[in-house]
């Protein structure tokens, strides 16, 4: 339920529907807006009396259902576009980022060397995977602990955000301190008890789409985050399993302008895994844009032939410089549409 409050209502007031809510057995969620408050009221409508009792209240303008599981993450509760700030850098409301970065962290020599290419293209935000969830126990595995050392070591050097993928609960505190974003990936999409472990962390999260993920299905899954103490999201489509082979997943841009519409948290597009092929990539890239993207995760590697996965999408991290140039008319159409909305 939403209780939105008539103009100017006084803190007192606030406080006093806040524990009326409270005595309901829901848990209030106060969001303030130049004029007007918004109280999202969390829990199970079913089973709990109904808030509708406090529409009479003087302070209270109106009382009204979100018909959907996802309450925190709509736009019902939040109808501007949020910001995510990741170490200082912003996404989401008109800002459009590019992640980028190699697949996973395979020496402190190949990290720097991508870092060092992707800073000069102006990348703010680095790619750094030191866990590597594969679905084959044979593949690459990433370098773990050595890995998130290397990280450490080249973000002291570059002074850059990075997001690294976390696989468990386990690894979250050996990452607090050098990742400024936690990724969640597609396999672990659904899995509560990570995405409560890191609702608590005091990081930002990318919350990846699930291989089969219903968008209702991505977006109650955020709702685990927010919903937990962390409004920090930033929601990522990056392909859904296909019967065709023709790419390596199927890129849902339709997905893209739906969580838009629904959701008032950024959504960026990963088109390396979608696309599956470096010579794709470009293409999907601009597509996701157009589609209203906030910005895109692309894996750029300084010797992607010989990288130890995900060789055939990954892009060249030496000639990253052309591929934005190529980009820039769509970052900056992006940005214009996003100033209209």
């Amino acid at each position: 339920m939403i209780i939105v409050l008539k103009r100017h209502a006084s803190e007192t007031d606030i406080a006093t529907i806040s524990d009326l809510v409270c005595s309901l057995r829901y848990q209030p969620r106060i969001i303030r807006g130049v004029e007007q408050t918004v109280i999202a009221c969390i829990g199970d409508e079913l089973s709990n009396r109904s808030l509708e009792v406090l529409s009479s209240l003087p302070a209270v303008e109106s009382v009204f259902p979100v018909q959907k599981k996802f309450k925190l993450v709509s736009r019902e509760y939040h109808p501007n576009d949020s910001v995510v700030n990741v170490g200082g850098v912003l996404i989401g409301g008109g800002n459009i980022q590019i992640i980028a970065g190699p697949c996973a962290i395979e020496s402190y020599d190949q990290l720097r060397a991508a870092v060092k290419d992707l800073t000069a293209c102006g990348m703010k935000i680095i790619r750094a995977m030191p866990f590597k969830p594969r679905t084959s126990p044979y593949d690459f595995q990433g370098l773990k602990l050595d890995g998130v050392k290397i990280m450490r070591d080249v973000k002291a050097e570059f002074n850059v955000a990075m997001v690294a993928e976390v696989p468990g609960p386990a690894q979250i505190e050996m990452m607090r301190d050098v990742a400024d974003m936690f990724q969640v990936g597609a396999r672990n999409a659904q899995n509560y008890d990570l995405l409560e472990h890191l609702a608590h962390a005091g990081r930002p999260v990318l919350l990846k789409r699930g291989m089969a993920s219903t968008v209702e299905e991505w977006l109650t899954a955020a709702e685990y985050l927010v919903v937990n103490g962390c409004p920090q999201v930033v929601l990522c489509e990056r392909g859904l399993r296909s019967f065709d082979k023709a790419t390596r997943n199927l890129l849902d841009l339709g997905a893209v302008a739906v969580a838009r519409q629904l959701s008032h948290l950024p959504v960026v597009v990963d088109p390396s895994h979608a696309a599956g092929v470096r010579n794709l990539v470009p293409a999907l890239a601009r597509a996701g844009l157009a589609a209203g993207a906030d910005g895109l995760l692309i894996e750029a590697h300084p010797d992607p032939v010989n990288a130890f996965s995900d060789a055939p999408q990954q892009l060249e991290s030496a000639s990253f410089g052309e591929f934005l140039k190529e980009l820039e008319p769509w970052i900056e159409l992006a940005k214009a549409t996003r100033k209209r909305v």
